[in-house]
């Protein structure tokens, strides 16, 4: 049978109907409901609507997620809890849930990388930062929670207050989120700019990344910060992990530009690795469906 897939975020629920071959059947999106009442009867009635052809239901959450009570408890960009037993029908399907990180560097390592690295860390860049780690072929959970990589205390600028109630935090100075902040920032600034008139056509951040682009020199500055910030975020965890590779996914993933090669060639420039070769980095293959469909594995395989 299939699984119904969600892939919750700050802004958008995305959700899909998905086979045992990671084949997305169907698929569709909602906004983020505002609160726990709302959140429950909006996906209970997409279950309704699916459930004669689903034999399991996989929820990807952005936060922190209780798996033996089936609960949301927290997460700086969706801050209610939820309760997932209120779910219609709830005992006549397979239930599953973690958080969005996770499933997305699962979905990830499953298709992509299995058969290549045992050590992968996926960053997920979109209203805020989200993280999955595999090691030794395992997803990373620690005591329920681990993987929150958004929130790695790596920001100079401790006037930024994140959604975690931290200042510093890595997804409050390089979430995707931010980027567009800064575009359109740059863009009321000086409006007859390059990127003021690309920024305006896409309406995507990750169009400061591309290189064609001439650039003011108070726009590259800008780009070079993020950028930066990106790398020494990555530098740090691989001082930790030693991962193989890292995978850069979200919502620009259909779009990066020249993401990766500004990353690489920062890396290059500022930091020496002797006796020791750096991640490649790559962009994530499942784009912005590796949530669905990384729940849905986890749902086939745990």
């Amino acid at each position: 049978m299939n699984c119904l897939a969600f892939d919750v975020g700050g802004t958008t629920v995305k959700y899909g109907v998905i086979d045992e071959s990671y084949k997305v059947l169907k698929k569709d999106k909602i906004p983020t409901p505002e609160n726990e009442e709302k959140f429950i009867d909006s996906i209970s009635e997409i279950i309704k609507e699916n459930i004669s052809n689903i034999s399991e239901v996989s929820i990807a959450m952005p936060g922190f997620v209780n798996f033996e009570k089936k609960q949301y408890s927290y997460g700086p960009n969706l801050q209610y809890d939820i309760n997932f037993s209120k779910l219609v029908n709830f005992t006549d399907y397979e239930f599953y849930l973690d958080n969005d990180g996770n499933v997305a560097a699962y979905c990830e390592y499953l298709l992509s990388y299995k058969n290549k690295f045992s050590n992968l860390i996926m960053l997920t860049f979109g209203t805020g930062v989200g993280g999955g780690i595999i090691s030794e072929g395992k997803l990373l959970r620690g005591q329920g929670s681990a993987g929150e990589l958004g929130h790695m205390l790596t920001s100079n600028n401790r006037d930024v207050l994140c959604g975690c109630g931290k200042k510093g935090c890595y997804e409050a100075s390089v979430a995707a989120s931010v980027w567009t902040q800064r575009c359109s920032q740059l863009s009321l600034e000086n409006k007859t700019s390059e990127l003021a008139k690309r920024f305006a056509e896409k309406n995507v951040g990750s169009i400061i990344f591309d290189k064609n682009l001439n650039l003011t020199n108070e726009e590259k500055n800008v780009r070079d910060e993020i950028i930066q910030n990106i790398s020494d975020g990555l530098i740090s965890l691989f001082e930790i992990f030693n991962n193989e590779v890292f995978v850069l996914g979200g919502t620009m993933s259909s779009e990066p530009f020249d993401l990766i090669d500004l990353i690489t060639s920062d890396i290059q420039k500022r930091y020496k690795f002797p006796s020791r070769i750096f991640p490649e980095i790559f962009i994530s293959n499942q784009g912005e469906d590796s949530g669905i469909i990384g729940a849905a594995a986890l749902a086939f395989n745990e």
